[in-house]
């Protein structure tokens, strides 16, 4: 008996010893994001306020405005993300994009930022957070574990979705020196390239077309040189654009995502984003 209580011991002492190592590496840890951050702020020479004591620095770059949020508040929000080393980066803000409810908003770092600290929508906020309020650990598909990342984020409100959209489509419009679009009182953009001879379009119309679809970043989402399909039965942009022309007709249309996949997106369409098609209808049946 006394062989067998001798044996136990040493194993117990090897178990305490394990988890105060693993306490003393997760303590470690915090300790690494904060120097990592003082050094960062410091080279970068930016002058941020730490929020309570959550490690979590954070500069307010516009206030925002109207009531504030509500863990139940569906937040249409844009966001870039950057490693402290400068090794990763997530700027693609057509992409980098998040618009349902406040309390789902994750990592805890991005929900400390928007809903406590800067607590209102159509506003902006940089936050530098550590790695446990960011993706921890495991880290996840494009950022390392224990990486503490330096945040922007843009908030908007669903009510300030049309300025918002009609904005990116006037930058969209300029970067890429497109002129002769025409605006309609829905917010779409056309300009028509043929006008077709032969038969109108209504929405009950069906048609065949040729079409690709791309997202202001470039990315073609979607094409075919033969779609089928019932006028109606398609996004708004398309029902209000399509019957400007007949046809045989070619028109190229900027659509704000009221008109397209709104706050829900749909496949490889983020959420509220606003697309540019463009469209030759080669058949019209009434």
């Amino acid at each position: 008996m006394n062989l067998i209580k001798y044996k136990v011991y040493p194993i117990l002492a090897l178990i305490i010893l394990a988890v105060s190592a693993c306490k003393k590496e997760y303590v470690g840890i915090e300790v690494q994001d904060n120097e990592n951050i003082q050094a960062y702020l410091k080279e970068n020479n930016l002058v941020f306020s730490e929020f309570k004591d959550t490690g979590i620095f954070y500069k307010i770059t516009k206030p925002g405005t109207g009531d504030s949020l509500k863990y139940s508040d569906q937040v249409p929000l844009i966001y870039t993300i950057r490693s402290l080393d400068g090794k990763v980066s997530a700027v693609d803000t057509f992409t980098n994009r998040y618009g349902n409810y406040l309390g789902y908003l994750a990592p805890e770092g991005f929900e400390i930022g928007v809903k406590q600290i800067l607590g209102k929508g159509d506003g902006e906020i940089r936050l530098i957070i550590p790695s446990k309020l960011a993706y921890g650990r495991n880290g996840n598909s494009s950022i390392p574990g224990n990486t503490s990342i330096d945040v922007s984020i843009k908030v908007l409100n669903a009510a300030s979705l049309p300025a918002y959209d009609d904005s990116v489509i006037q930058l969209y419009l300029k970067s890429n020196s497109l002129t002769g679009f025409t605006k309609t009182a829905s917010g779409l953009y056309y300009k028509i390239s043929d006008p077709g001879t032969g038969a109108t379009i209504t929405t009950n119309s069906k048609l065949i077309a040729k079409y690709s679809g791309k997202l202001f970043n470039g990315t073609v989402f979607d094409s075919a040189e033969a779609y089928n399909f019932v006028l109606e039965d398609l996004i708004k942009g398309w029902q209000e654009g399509l019957p400007l022309i007949k046809s045989g007709g070619t028109i190229r249309l900027l659509v704000p995502s009221s008109l397209a996949y709104g706050m829900k997106g749909s496949g490889p369409v983020p959420i509220f984003s606003c697309l540019d098609f463009e469209i030759t209808v080669t058949s019209v049946t009434l």
